[in-house]
């Protein structure tokens, strides 16, 4: 297989991943990703609308009915060398107008953490952000103890702007949540 067919739909490619929208062809691969990365993603993410299972082939619905939505970007964040599928990066809640700010979500998967994929990924994110997209701030939400994101928004220049207590419900909880912030002045990734 060739670099240029493993790439094939990417909107932002780098030296290890690219970003693509996903294909009703990536659903077993999605789901199977999401089941086997379960115990880690169920300590981050938010509590799902009743009824909904975030593991279950349904839930790969969603990645399909957005693209090409103008409020919300989702990407598949694929591996340069194989294509093979690592993650999901959201640039969603797009405000335009004098803000100009979308507010960025993101995992990857249990096997492919902490090879770096995750902090290219997001400088791939910002570059399309800042470029194509004309956003002026990028904006992200986490968990005080979730020690990995932290490091990957310090690695592409966010910075931590504040603080908001009881911000979203993980795991039936109302839990904390520091506010991170890049603006394209700030960015190291403009081109």
């Amino acid at each position: 297989m060739t670099h240029e067919s493993v790439t094939t739909g990417a909107v932002e490619i780098g030296q290890r991943v690219f970003l693509r929208p996903a294909w009703a062809s990536d659903r077993a691969a999605f789901v199977a990703l999401r089941r086997a990365s379960r115990s880690e993603f169920e300590r981050w993410e938010p509590e799902p609308a009743p009824g909904v299972d975030p593991f279950g082939d349904r839930s790969f619905d969603r990645e399909i009915s957005v693209v090409g939505d103008g409020g919300e970007c989702r990407w598949l964040i694929c591996r340069v060398g194989d294509g093979a599928l690592v993650g999901r990066v959201t640039l969603g809640t797009i405000e335009r107008g004098p803000f100009q700010n979308g507010r960025l979500g993101y995992w990857i998967g249990t096997e492919f953490s902490g090879r770096g994929y995750m902090t290219e990924a997001i400088g791939l994110v910002l570059r399309r952000a800042f470029g194509v997209m004309g956003l002026h701030r990028v904006c992200a939400n986490i968990m005080p103890s979730n020690v990995g994101s932290r490091r990957v928004l310090e690695r592409n220049g966010f910075v931590r702007e504040g603080y908001s207590e009881k911000y979203l419900q993980i795991a039936g909880v109302w839990a904390d949540h520091e506010r991170w912030a890049i603006t394209a002045e700030m960015d190291r990734t403009a081109r």
